[in-house]
């Protein structure tokens, strides 16, 4: 695998949110950093790497991240900040088409028609690295503007930047190669991280997960 370093800088164009946290009434997008694999999944499919098929594939990141021409770090801000609570409202018969006698069964368990959610906003820097393929000299441009958050809502430019001083690496990605990582922070099942690293040496590390 090509082990080149691309510093990069992630700038929120618009709100984004992922329902990360419960909270009372609704849900949380952890604010101070943008997973490695959304970054992932989104440099794919703005660079139309993804399958065309209306059906997704099966769960297999392990599969799907050795298939990517790139690793990626966590990427974090030093400015973390959340929008105040906006509620949302669910539509079982609008958006699903359920009859009205299984929305009522839904609607008398934990589902919630109205919740609200609470987003990352527009304007919020986010700094890591992307190790492997440059991804702006494969499509031609100095930036790339890609899709993430729940439902894709959120829209995110993507620039070359100076590779941070450090990094931090998921070690959840890391044990779907084998690699077993010293972690300083859980945050969320799938996203455990790494004490700061230099970027040099996360990159050294990236190159084993194949």
């Amino acid at each position: 695998m090509n082990t080149s370093i691309h510093g990069v800088r992630l700038t929120t164009v618009t709100p984004f949110n992922y329902g990360h946290l419960l909270v009372q009434g609704g849900v949380a997008t952890i604010p101070d950093l943008i997973g490695d694999r959304a970054v992932a999944f989104a440099l794919c499919g703005a660079l139309g790497m993804l399958s065309k098929c209306p059906v997704p594939p099966g769960k297999d990141y392990k599969g799907h991240l050795a298939s990517m021409p790139w690793r990626t770090s966590v990427f974090q801000t030093d400015n973390p900040v959340l929008l105040p609570p906006l509620a949302r409202r669910s539509d079982l018969g609008v958006e699903g088409g359920y009859q009205k006698s299984v929305r009522a069964a839904a609607m008398s368990g934990n589902f919630k028609e109205y919740f609200t959610i609470q987003e990352v906003p527009s304007g919020q820097v986010f700094q890591g690295i992307i190790v492997g393929e440059d991804p702006f000299a494969l499509c031609g441009e100095d930036a790339i503007c890609v899709r993430l958050g729940s439902n894709r809502s959120g829209m995110v430019r993507i620039e070359r930047a100076d590779p941070p001083k450090s990094v931090r690496l998921n070690a959840a990605t890391a044990r779907l190669f084998g690699r077993k990582l010293e972690v300083e922070r859980f945050v969320l099942d799938e996203t455990i991280l790494t004490a700061p690293m230099k970027p040099s040496d996360a990159a050294a590390e990236m190159a084993k997960w194949h």
